[in-house]
């Protein structure tokens, strides 16, 4: 497997060795949740393989998708460093998933015998508000079609060996939407234009991508290097 470190790969190789050693590898399958909104937060997850959608509970009960995160990344610091140590999100697996999780005791520990550790909290919460940061960007100044088309290549993405075109996307059209802050209809509407276009497969419940390369030009995305 490879390790995508992310964050701790911006920690000295001696700190980055004695974090991992406590850390504990997990796998989840496609559609497995990782943990729920409310669950005590008890660790941070890394992640190293495959990809995690976070939802959050709407004012009316609904579960609302806002977020995919992939390797490199880091999820769930927030739960723990909440005054209540609870979950603020549902996280779950849309791809076979690795993470390494380190538990709060063990972060707890190593913060007070190795004070450099601490760097490790700042790089977290700074790449959290940078990702709001850019979401906010992305709501204000890229366009609606635009958007569904870059969630469906995150998703995409998710798998190990990166984009495969002719595999499905374990993702609703309503969640697509959400994670895209469009609505329902203006999903529906971007996605038959790719499927009309030869670009994706739609069936009920499932999204396949035929053509990522056409999925990045509408993305206003430049084309991935080979």
């Amino acid at each position: 497997m490879t390790l995508h470190l992310g964050l701790l790969a911006e920690l000295d190789a001696e700190d980055q060795r004695r974090l991992v050693a406590r850390m504990r590898r997990r796998s989840f399958e496609a559609g497995d949740i990782v943990f729920h909104e409310g669950d005590p937060a008890d660790s941070v997850h890394f992640l190293t393989e495959g990809r995690v959608v976070a939802k959050r509970s709407s004012v009316s009960g609904d579960r609302v998708a806002y977020t995919v995160s992939g390797p490199g990344e880091a999820f769930g610091e927030l739960g723990m460093l909440s005054a209540d140590r609870r979950r603020t999100a549902t996280v779950q697996a849309v791809a076979r998933t690795v993470t390494l999780s380190l538990s709060y005791a063990e972060f707890d520990a190593l913060r007070s015998r190795h004070p450099p550790v601490e760097r490790l909290l700042v790089l977290l919460l700074a790449a959290r508000v940078q990702r709001l940061t850019e979401g906010l960007m992305e709501a204000l100044h890229v366009s609606a079609e635009a958007r569904v088309a870059r969630r469906l290549l995150d998703l995409t993405e998710s798998h190990a060996t990166g984009a495969r075109p002719g595999v499905p996307l374990l993702v609703t059209q309503t969640e697509l939407a959400e994670l895209a802050g469009v609505t329902r209809p203006t999903a529906n509407r971007v996605l038959r234009r790719l499927a009309e276009a030869g670009a994706v497969d739609l069936s009920r419940a499932r999204i396949v991508v035929r053509d990522p390369a056409w999925v990045r030009q509408v993305a206003d995305l430049p084309p991935t290097l080979r």
